[in-house]
């Protein structure tokens, strides 16, 4: 059977103050006192374990040094007129060095102001979550931009330092903020019909607005479309004027008139008048008039189509 040193040192000092009536036993009763302290108190020591030195670490470093030698951060106290690095640990109780049970706590008195809970800023547009942020002690950093089919446009979709985790007072935040969704290629569209135009449109993501517009292209096709190409933000609208074909006019009589012109141009006819300074035609009127026109008068044509007339002038 396996017997402790301090209990062979024990049954000595029994022994000796047994075999010892004599006047001497006082004195041997202060040595056997004087010997169970030491014993207790190398027992006590033999209890306990070192507790490792954290000071200079943040209180993230600090717990971890701790929990890795058997211990625990205890309380944590912040010192704005303490001498050190801000957000250091300045002072530990127990001090490094001394002994004491494994898995007790140790105190932490840390430089600077206290932290401040980070805000969560997600679902908040970049003037809110800067208010929200003010509010918390803290100041706005740096704003990103990046697509987000799934958050709205100017909307907060993440953050650094993340919601919750203790930032120094003061220090900033930066977030990223959506672009919404990517934007995609607009198809042209030209020259299709206003059915088909607006199914290829719609099936690209976007809204489609439908003008209607006299032209040349053939009647019921997309003759032009905004915009006409590039990248545009899905359920974004695209335009398109549908041709309703040649608009036709009448020419009207000008025969007589002078200077026919915005006659002619009010019903969208282009005047070209010709002037003849001699020899007079035939069919001439009087100086200034117009005459001989082509195309006749009641002649239906095509809007834009260009009036010819002669018109007679003195020579200079």
């Amino acid at each position: 059977m396996h017997v402790s040193h301090q209990a062979v040192m024990m049954g000595k000092a029994q022994g000796a103050l047994r075999l010892d009536n004599s006047g001497g036993i006082r004195v041997k009763r202060r040595l056997l006192l004087a010997l169970v302290l030491v014993l207790t108190t190398v027992a006590l020591v033999g209890c306990g374990t070192a507790v490792p030195d954290v000071k200079g670490m943040t209180v993230a470093q600090a717990r971890d040094g701790l929990n890795a030698a058997g211990f625990t951060a205890g309380s944590v106290t912040y010192d704005e007129k303490a001498q050190g690095a801000q957000g250091a640990v300045v002072v530990q109780a127990p001090a490094a060095g001394e002994s004491a049970k494994s898995g007790s706590m140790v105190a932490l008195t840390v430089a600077g102001a206290a932290p401040v809970p980070t805000p969560d800023l997600s679902g908040l547009d970049k003037a809110k979550a800067e208010a929200a942020l003010v509010a918390g002690g803290l100041v706005l950093g740096t704003v990103t931009e990046s697509y987000d089919a799934s958050i709205p446009v100017g909307v907060v979709t993440s953050q650094t330092p993340a919601p919750r985790a203790e930032s120094p007072r003061g220090s900033s935040v930066t977030v990223v903020v959506s672009k919404g969704a990517e934007p995609v290629s607009v198809p042209s569209v030209k020259g299709k019909t206003q059915k088909e135009a607006q199914s290829i449109l719609v099936a690209a993501g976007f809204k489609v607005k439908v003008v209607t517009k006299s032209s040349s292209a053939k009647k019921g096709t997309v003759s032009a479309q905004s915009p006409s190409g590039g990248k545009a933000q899905v359920g974004s609208v695209v335009t398109i004027t549908v041709s309703t074909g040649v608009e036709m006019v009448r020419v009207p009589n000008i025969q007589g008139m002078m200077n026919p012109d915005p006659v002619l141009q009010r019903v969208g006819l282009k005047p070209h008048g010709v002037a003849i300074h001699g020899p007079i035609e035939s069919d001439a009127i009087g100086i200034g008039l117009a005459y001989r026109q082509r195309p006749r008068a009641g002649t239906l044509v095509p809007k834009g189509t260009t009036v010819t007339y002669h018109y007679w002038w003195e020579a200079g």
